[in-house]
């Protein structure tokens, strides 16, 4: 075997090992977290209990909340709008222009005892798109947790229409740090059920730990929501808190991180009438006194139980 054959040998042995050394960094990620199951109990509130619960035990009222969920909603189509700080960025403004984002999902309540246990997600934005690799905007993405040809492998989806080539794709994994840069929490756990999931679980160990401090604020009509009349509530942390990417998942101890993403107050709105976390907003008060929005994230449009069509949770949908 001749000398430069070896070299070119080696150097490809090289950039393939590379390849997936930087495929496993940035695409690939530990297995996912386990979702905490939420099991209601018995008969739901009545109407005036649900609003004496919202001033006198939050963490029983959004318990209610994920209990008539998973008794009555088996999907949804609605419309995100979120504003958010990622890993600290962008320091100035505080937050970017909105995203808006189209969102269908279906199967999202770990455990459930349904046909629809494996959860599927479909955004398509609106506004405010983030840029992939290339700069190129992802205009959609595409996560189930069925198998293939059904699903997506278990994997993000990008649609990309701007791209010169692949514009479908990459693949990458909902917990890899692509996903991260991309968004504070993770599309597995996107919808309505998820979030109001991940604030009870928070607010129910701060509440056992005898650190739950929170303060009712009345109802109000908030406009980002349709204009639905909601019960408002914010929390004061005991500290600095990060929430973990995944639900179910670890947060960073990071001091560094902490500092730039975490939070000391949050801000939930319940819909009074359907029972719904249609509105989450994070800020965090500096030494100096400085009070810095890291997230606000509204739902609006919302359609439980809609006729999904049949193309709803494929890559074909997507591209529409």
């Amino acid at each position: 075997m001749s000398r430069r054959l070896i070299v070119v040998i080696a150097l490809l042995a090289f950039l393939i090992g590379a390849g997936f050394v930087g495929y496993d960094r940035y695409f690939s990620a530990p297995p996912p977290a386990v979702a905490p199951v939420h099991v209601g109990e018995g008969e739901l509130p009545t109407q005036p209990e649900f609003d004496e619960l919202a001033k006198a035990d939050p963490v029983k009222m959004l318990s209610a909340c994920l209990t008539r969920y998973e008794r009555e909603v088996q999907g949804l189509h609605c419309t995100l709008e979120k504003q958010e700080r990622v890993q600290g960025k962008p320091k100035h403004p505080e937050v970017p222009d909105a995203e808006v984002i189209d969102l269908w999902v279906r199967g999202d309540v770990p455990g459930a005892q349904t046909k629809l246990t494996a959860i599927e997600v479909v955004m398509k934005w609106r506004a405010g798109a983030r840029r992939s690799f290339g700069g190129v905007e992802v205009r959609g993405t595409f996560f189930s947790e069925k198998p293939v040809p059904e699903g997506s492998d278990k994997k993000i989806v990008t649609w990309r229409p701007d791209a010169r080539a692949f514009k479908l794709g990459p693949s990458i994994d909902p917990g890899s740090s692509v996903a991260q840069a991309q968004s504070r929490y993770c599309i597995r756990d996107a919808g309505l059920y998820r979030s109001m999931l991940r604030t009870h679980e928070a607010w129910k160990g701060r509440q056992t730990a005898g650190e739950f401090k929170y303060e009712y604020l009345g109802t109000k009509a908030v406009e980002k929501a349709d204009g639905r009349e909601c019960h408002v509530i914010r929390r004061i942390c005991p500290r600095t808190e990060l929430d973990a990417f995944e639900l179910g998942g670890t947060a960073s101890t990071d001091p560094k991180i902490v500092a730039a993403e975490g939070f000391t107050e949050v801000v939930i709105y319940i819909d009074r009438e359907r029972w719904l976390q249609v509105g989450t907003e994070q800020y965090r008060t500096e030494p100096d006194g400085t009070r810095v929005t890291l997230g606000t994230y509204f739902f609006r449009d919302v359609v439980l139980n809609p006729t999904f069509a049949s193309d709803t949770f494929t890559t074909d949908g997507l591209k529409k």
